[in-house]
């Protein structure tokens, strides 16, 4: 995280910047100085209001020739506006010579960010990968630190994120003192909530920087946004963003979800791990049909969990002494094992056989329809990185039921994504503290 003093450089800058007319009288200025060979610099490039006014205008309006009328305009609003601002900043030095007043850069660390020189080159934005008028609203929805650690929570996120998902995250990118997503409080987040609904969110939305839907209370990192693209996004500070914003992007230029296969032939193994042969990319998810084999890759997926083992189970039928030797075993080797059930008879199992394991009682619905019925509430899902989702359908003669799952691995997998932006959250936020839980007196933790 920036230290204060950089966020608050960084905040001033694009304050500044986001006015069209400071850009051009900067860009103007810093032309005059680099041009200069007098020494000191400071005295030759220095221009009077008058000057410097036609050199704006001629920028806002993208003639060589301007009116007197628009010079008279543009000097209007340096005098009373824009140099009084730049001169309280401390980016410019005013010197009152008579009638002749005059301006110069001074010795600002603004100035000497590269972002912002790279910015300054091209004033009026004809490089950007949008209109001006587009980049006038990045700037100046960027200004605010919130917003910029808004962006930031959400790049490191696949998919859309629940605005209070985000809120906690947001709070503790916040925090000047390692505050761990863990302890953020409701109450912390209550207020940020709000605000990022109400004020931030639909600003960063009107950019095009991120996508919000209002009536799902959800957002993400607009991956197709142009401004990722732009120089000065990727030297300044978003740069971090812009990267995992194109890192997001790989997989879908070479890769679909859905249809790509691979052309790899038999004897070849494919970059992203694939098996060879007519195989679809890493990023699909793969289909797993009959008990056996679908149990066999839980168990598989349980065997190789190195720091966080998370299962959901809606009833009885889906435990066996396997599972739970399993995942004690995982718990035995120090893995975090979560158990998450809305039925009390396995969750006292699990107490019973696991100690080390968290009970929880899930709360979203689409992974736990009624117990009672058919549903698809069986997760296993290992490290962030490896899941299984078991599907269970009744057959049309009243046998057995038919059992099949659908079984992702890495973090690009789409079902591994969904998962991490369901579960993450509200696993970061557990308490794995053994005395908490026994207060609680046998209460699972909400998950």
């Amino acid at each position: 995280m920036s230290s204060p003093s950089d966020t608050e450089l960084t905040t001033t800058a694009l304050d500044v910047l986001a006015e069209p007319r400071r850009r051009y009288l900067l860009a103007a200025l810093l032309d005059r100085e680099d041009t200069s060979t007098v020494d000191p610099p400071s005295t030759a490039a220095s221009m009077s209001l008058a000057a410097l006014a036609t050199e704006v205008a001629t920028s806002e309006h993208g003639c060589p020739i301007v009116t007197d009328d628009q010079c008279e305009q543009t000097h209007i609003a340096l005098v009373h506006a824009h140099v009084p601002r730049l001169v309280d900043i401390g980016v410019l030095t005013r010197i009152d010579d008579g009638d002749a007043a005059t301006v110069a850069l001074a010795d600002h660390p603004l100035l000497e960010a590269e972002w912002v020189r790279t910015l300054l080159d091209d004033p009026t934005g004809e490089a950007f990968a949008a209109d001006e008028a587009t980049l006038n609203r990045t700037l100046d929805v960027l200004h605010n630190p919130r917003r910029r650690a808004v962006c930031m929570a959400l790049a490191m996120r696949r998919g859309t994120v629940s605005v209070s998902d985000l809120a906690a995250a947001v709070v503790a990118r916040e925090g000047d003192d390692g505050t761990r997503l863990i302890d953020v409080t409701e109450d912390e987040c209550a207020s940020v909530i709000t605000e990022l609904a109400h004020d931030h969110l639909p600003a960063l939305s009107d950019a095009g920087l991120v996508e919000y839907d209002d009536a799902a209370t959800r957002a993400a990192i607009a991956t197709d946004a142009p401004q990722w693209e732009s120089d000065w996004v990727l030297e300044g500070p978003l740069a971090d963003v812009a990267e995992l914003v194109r890192e997001f992007r790989g997989p879908s230029v070479t890769s679909s979800a859905t249809d790509v296969v691979s052309n790899a032939t038999g004897d070849e193994t494919p970059e992203n791990g694939g098996h060879g042969g007519d195989h679809v990319l890493m990023d699909t998810c793969e289909t797993i049909e009959g008990a056996e084999t679908v149990f066999a890759r839980g168990h598989e997926i349980a065997d190789g969990a190195d720091e966080e083992l998370v299962v959901t189970v809606p009833d009885g039928d889906r435990i066996g002494r396997k599972c739970l030797e399993r995942w004690r075993a995982a718990a035995e080797r120090g893995v975090d094992v979560y158990v998450g059930s809305r039925s009390p008879r396995v969750r006292d199992t699990v107490r019973s056989a696991v100690p080390g394991a968290t009970v929880c009682e899930p709360q979203f619905d689409w992974l736990n329809f009624p117990i009672e019925e058919t549903d698809h509430g069986h997760i296993v899902f290992a490290d962030r990185e490896r899941a299984l989702l078991v599907t269970t359908e009744e057959s049309e003669s009243g046998g057995e039921r038919r059992i099949g799952a659908l079984a992702g691995d890495s973090r690009g997998n789409a079902l591994v994504s969904i998962l991490c932006d369901h579960l993450g959250p509200r696993l970061d936020r557990l308490t794995t503290v053994r005395e908490e839980r026994d207060v609680q007196d046998g209460t699972p933790l909400p998950m």
